[in-house]
């Protein structure tokens, strides 16, 4: 599998990993969904808290992806929960690994 420092917001293929300091992102662009699975990052800090968010640990659709990279908040434009016809923002806390998976 490759390390990234960030995924190109025109990218359009594969399945990506984003390990925040809260939680574990899931990005698969073939079937454009976006995955989160909270507590699962690398929180050596403790300044960090895990926050619940709707639809935690099942698939939501991706629209695509602002910014993701190493260091800083990743940005992922998603449906909304409960109106598929509304788009949202998920910021993430910060970007500690980014690796392709597939």
């Amino acid at each position: 599998m490759t390390r990234q420092t960030h995924i190109p917001a025109t990218t359009g293929d594969g399945v990506w990993t984003v390990v925040t300091h809260t939680s574990t992102y899931v990005l698969d662009f073939e079937q454009m969904t976006l995955l989160r699975a909270p507590g699962v990052g690398r929180a050596e800090d403790q300044r960090w808290e895990v926050s619940e968010l709707r639809r935690d640990s099942e698939d939501i659709p991706l629209l695509g992806v602002k910014e993701c990279r190493v260091g800083e908040p990743a940005q992922f434009w998603v449906t909304a929960a409960d109106d598929p016809d509304v788009r949202t923002w998920r910021i993430t806390t910060p970007v500690v690994e980014i690796e392709r998976i597939g």
